[in-house]
């Protein structure tokens, strides 16, 4: 056994705690471990019951890292199976020392745990709730609003994709709204106006009514392209965007649509560890699409970084026109569209973004160059089992980039070595299985932290295209500033969304 191999401090008590929430025979529907001391290895049972994930909440400490197995039922039409979550608490004040090993223990402490269907990582206990899980499971199996209490068989309360209803979440003692697109018919008569070839609307932007609730009303739409729909974007409120552009391809011209999400500096908290959960949601409501962008700040967001997007992933680049050469010579838009198939960003030949002055872009440097690409071409080698790079600032600021970690343990080990206080790039590999042919994807992560510093935060928009530069190519990328935000559904549907695979793609794992 390895010296990082995690094991139970009393290994019949573990296995008979994970046994009773497993077993059909008790009402036993949680339990709950952490490491004995922050120098060891050893896991003890913190707890256990039948009150469910808010039970398991009640017995977590924001100085502990906590390993837990939880049970719920899902209903689907008249079936009842049951899921099983995997809780991956840590507190916002673990010992250094410990949080630094969470990333090698993954794996040992997934095969303690055995098989579950979902996982939930949180470091506050806001973001473990009912409603939380719930959404995860109905989102991962399909079955929208029909996740039912085991013991009452009461349906509960559930973000049901691309629907508008709303239902009280029972056994809980308050009410907690859905995930609500309100009035439905008003949003997707915006969308379809972006997309028609008879109107003049080329954008239209969503956010969430109050600022903080889980209603996504209609904040605006227009003509004016990128930049009217960056006129209404503010640091404290998350859009959810769709903008039509021409591509011209030689005498062809076919109209693209790029998905724009947007999350402010200053956004609630309470929201931002929802957000998550209401990603598929909001994907499955916008589609189809051919590019994504994720952005954090203004300065990351502009036409011609739009336009650059797209034509990157249709590989149309050098025979683009920009809008104001396409109206010069009387272009009109497209009949149609055809959803692309693949996206592949290759590795840009110079680290300038388009709009960004060019000595900012070339400011980013390398502590230790040499590592840090050989990290990322471990990642990239078939000859060993390296399937994630990460980087960060040195000191946490600045612009001097060193490397963080590296690993075999995929996208848990990688979020592991997050925190909420650094901004960190990463390259991810992941394995696409399609029919019968399995197939290597990359995905570039960027981790943006809720407690970064404004004036770094205000900075990195400018080093994005060195990023890029350095971890090019890749297949897509994902953008987070929580960790409820980077989840395996998240990273799987983003592969499944460029390459068009989402109704053939199996789980490898």
């Amino acid at each position: 056994m390895s010296s990082n191999d995690v094991s139970f401090a009393d290994d019949q008590q573990g296995k008979e705690a994970l046994l009773d929430v497993r077993s059909d025979g008790t009402s036993t529907d949680w339990c709950l471990f952490s490491y004995e001391n922050p120098k060891s290895t050893k896991l003890v049972l913190v707890g256990k019951g039948s009150g469910g994930i808010n039970e398991l909440v009640d017995n977590l400490r924001d100085d502990m890292v906590g390993y837990g197995l939880v049970r719920k039922a899902d209903k689907i039409d008249e079936s009842f199976t049951i899921k099983f979550a995997f809780i991956f608490f840590t507190g916002e004040n673990v010992n250094r020392m410990l949080r630094a090993k969470l990333g090698v223990h993954s794996g040992s402490v997934k095969k303690l745990i055995g098989q579950f269907h979902v996982d939930i990582a949180a470091d506050k206990k806001e973001e473990l709730s009912e409603t939380i899980l719930t959404d995860k499971i109905t989102l991962t199996s399909g079955s929208g609003s029909r996740v039912v209490d085991k013991e009452t068989g009461a349906r509960q309360g559930t973000a049901s994709i691309g629907s508008s209803s709303s239902r009280e979440r029972t056994g809980t003692g308050s009410k907690t709204s859905e995930l609500k697109f309100q009035p439905e018919s008003e949003l997707k008569e915006a969308i379809s106006q972006v997309r028609s070839n008879s109107d003049g609307i080329d954008w239209v932007l969503f956010t969430y009514e109050g600022g903080n609730s889980n209603n996504i009303v209609l904040h605006g739409k227009g003509s004016g392209g990128v930049a009217e729909l960056l006129d209404n974007l503010k640091d404290d409120i998350v859009g959810y965007g769709l903008v039509r552009k021409i591509e011209k391809i030689d005498e062809s011209e076919t109209v693209k649509f790029a998905y724009i999400r947007f999350i402010g500096d200053n956004v609630p908290r309470m929201l931002r560890a929802r957000l998550g959960t209401h990603t598929g949601a909001v994907n499955t409501f916008f589609h189809p699409y051919h590019v994504t962008l994720e952005v954090t700040h203004k300065n990351e967001l502009s036409d011609d970084i739009v336009m650059n997007t797209i034509t990157t992933a249709s590989g149309t680049k050098v025979h683009v026109l920009s809008e104001s050469e396409a109206a010069s010579k009387g272009a009109k838009t497209g009949t149609g569209y055809t959803p692309t198939k693949g996206s592949y960003t290759p590795a840009p030949k110079s680290s300038v973004v388009p709009g960004l002055p060019k000595q900012q872009e070339q400011s980013v440097k390398f502590s230790n160059e040499e590592e840090i690409r050989s990290d990322i071409k471990d990642v990239r080698s078939d000859a060993n089992d390296i399937n994630w790079a990460l980087v960060g600032y040195e000191g946490g600021k600045g612009n001097v980039l060193i490397p963080l970690g590296k690993g075999s343990g995929g996208l848990d080990e990688l979020a592991a070595n997050l925190q909420d206080n650094i901004v960190a790039y990463g390259l991810l590999r992941e394995t696409e299985k399609i029919d019968e042919s399995l197939t290597v994807k990359f995905v570039h992560i960027v981790w943006v932290g809720e407690n970064i510093d404004r004036m770094h935060r205000a900075k990195i928009g400018t080093h994005k295209g060195a990023i890029q530069n350095l971890f090019a190519p890749y297949h897509c990328d994902v953008s987070a500033t929580h960790k409820s935000e980077l989840t395996h559904e998240i990273i799987r549907q983003r592969i499944q969304d460029v390459s068009g695979t989402a109704t053939k793609v199996k789980n490898v794992n």
